[in-house]
């Protein structure tokens, strides 16, 4: 009798683990796989909440902006990345940035949705990412060389 309840608290926590680890799959890999390129300068950019510029809340197809920050809190499902026009990246295309997956301790989701007039002709060179407020915009993890991963 007593064998067969460690059988049974054995298979339950084996089940347990398997789905916390299913759960949690993305939250173990953070490895980035892909086209990347290295000593990219990662700015960051808020959402202008301005009245006289609507269009700073915006990414270049009028969708609201995302923050790492609202990400973080589970608020949004991705953060908006600018990037220069000229390189002509599809809207939406995924982006992988080691750096900050080690630093947060999960994967990152970042999409390339938007540009500015900052970021034309410094083509691989530099990325914004959008960050909740200019306080936010100082954080040691930007401001400094990354990799970028197209995923």
């Amino acid at each position: 009798m007593l064998k067969m309840t460690y059988v049974y608290i054995f298979s339950y926590l084996m089940l347990y683990t398997c789905c916390i680890l299913a759960f949690f799959d993305n939250e173990i890999n953070l490895e980035c796989r892909g086209k990347s390129y290295k000593n990219v300068t990662l700015t960051a950019y808020f959402p202008s909440y301005d009245e006289d510029y609507e269009d700073g809340l915006l990414d270049m197809k009028g969708v609201p902006l995302r923050t790492l920050q609202d990400f973080l809190d589970d608020r949004n499902q991705y953060v908006t990345l600018a990037m220069d026009k000229k390189l002509r990246i599809p809207y939406g295309s995924p982006i992988c940035i080691p750096e900050l997956n080690q630093h947060f301790g999960h994967r990152i989701r970042i999409q390339v949705r938007d540009t500015s007039s900052e970021l034309t002709g410094t083509g691989y060179s530099r990325a914004d990412i959008c960050v909740r407020s200019e306080t936010d915009s100082y954080d040691k993890n930007f401001n400094k060389h990354v990799t970028l991963v197209f995923e």
